[in-house]
């Protein structure tokens, strides 16, 4: 788990109208943390400074291949079978293997996987939702830093095996938030993905403070590899790559 500190709720901010419960929607409350990246001053210098995050709402679990199917049953342009190379690599739903390019009837309830980013922000544009921003992701992750020890476990323990075939979706328990399969699951899109550290041509621009290979001169905690590697494998992506354990969900402002 993220070393995190400062985080803060405040019920008054949540007015009744954004209370109004969305469908397999949990509403996360306002806060703050320290993000995993430091943020320079005026002067130049780092520091553990907190990001404020608006209350909003988020996926319990991520985008199973039974809603994803839904989506593509009523917009037949991102079919695999109809999808532009634009948006998409060449192994695009690729596990949706049987005659009529559609998820098995055992798989409807496990987490889509080997969709682009694009496909997953159509998904979630087309259900009046938006992919989450990467600091509301990391937030809602920090579980108003609750059993911190035991999440780090698991995550380092997912990275340690090969890919393993997928469970469904809620097979474990929801952390504080009441959100699901945040680590042990997927990789997850996120709106944001690969803002936050260097591009290619920076790596000579003189600024040692950008991310470059596996670490970084400006995170809050060195010693964080699970961070380290979400970070990391982020930056890694284009917005057409696809992954057999990258998935997504989505989110919604509250007004």
């Amino acid at each position: 788990m993220l070393i995190l500190s400062g985080c803060l709720f405040s019920a008054a901010a949540v007015s009744a109208e954004d209370m109004v419960p969305v469908e397999d929607m949990v509403l996360i409350p306002e806060g703050s943390f320290t993000p995993f990246f430091l943020k320079k001053d005026n002067a130049g210098s780092s520091s553990a400074t907190t990001t404020s995050i608006n209350a909003f709402w988020l996926d319990a679990a991520p985008v199973t291949n039974r809603k994803f199917q839904q989506f593509v049953n009523k917009h037949p342009d991102w079919h695999k079978a109809n999808i532009k190379k634009i948006f998409s690599d060449s192994h695009y739903l690729e596990h949706w293997q049987n005659p009529q390019g559609t998820a098995d009837t055992a798989d409807l309830d496990k987490p889509v996987v080997n969709v682009s980013w694009f496909a997953a922000a159509a998904y979630c544009e087309a259900q009046d939702k938006r992919l989450p921003s990467t600091d509301e992701w990391e937030y809602t992750l920090t579980d108003n830093e609750r059993d911190q020890e035991n999440l780090q476990k698991q995550i380092m323990a997912w990275y340690s095996v090969p890919n393993q075939e997928l469970p469904a979706v809620k097979t474990k328990p929801a952390n504080g938030f009441g959100i699901y399969d945040l680590a042990g699951l997927i990789w997850e899109w996120t709106a944001d993905f690969n803002s936050y550290m260097a591009p290619p041509d920076s790596r000579n621009s003189g600024d040692k403070n950008l991310f470059c290979g596996s670490g970084s001169l400006n995170a809050s905690n060195l010693g964080d590899y699970a961070a380290f590697m979400r970070y990391s494998y982020r930056e890694s992506l284009k917005g057409n790559f696809t992954g057999k354990n990258l998935g997504f969900r989505c989110a919604k402002d509250t007004k």
